[in-house]
């Protein structure tokens, strides 16, 4: 027998997409402290040296990248605004480059470094702004969710 109305997948997926957000935010804000604060702390507390090395730096790298892309992606498709997209990619891409080029600490690098965390605040909560958007019924989503 065919269902008329079959369950709706998307609500729950909006509401992990939406937690994603704020985890992805939150993960891209804690990079951008590390990576202001390594020097000081550096400075204060030379034993805590193990916040310094390249692997801390990739983890942060990694982190980012995956939850970023599991959260913009799906919330994409569903609102079709590529500012979140666009913001992380530019992000991202900043990121990367400064970990593989192997620029050294200097302000230069902290300054790309800060500007790029902040790209994928901002992308994270552009992209919570446009699921929210949706939810409210806006015609130019894809898939319209209902309001929770």
């Amino acid at each position: 027998m065919h269902q008329l109305n079959p369950p709706r997948p998307m609500a729950l997926s909006a509401q992990r997409t939406e937690s994603l957000d704020v985890i992805g935010a939150t993960t891209s804000l804690v990079c951008a402290v590390h990576c202001a604060g390594v020097g000081v702390l550096l400075g204060i507390a030379p034993a805590l040296d193990v916040i310094a090395q390249p692997w801390v730096d990739w983890l942060f790298l990694g982190a980012s990248t995956l939850v970023g892309l599991f959260a913009l992606v799906p919330g994409y498709r569903r609102h079709r605004h590529s500012l979140p997209l666009a913001l992380f990619i530019g992000g991202i891409t900043a990121l990367f480059v400064t970990r593989l080029l192997r620029v050294p600490s200097s302000p230069l690098e902290l300054s790309i470094v800060l500007a790029a965390a902040s790209a994928l605040i901002a992308a994270h909560w552009a992209n919570r702004r446009e699921l929210r958007a949706c939810r409210g019924g806006n015609e130019s989503c894809t898939t319209v969710i209902p309001a929770a």
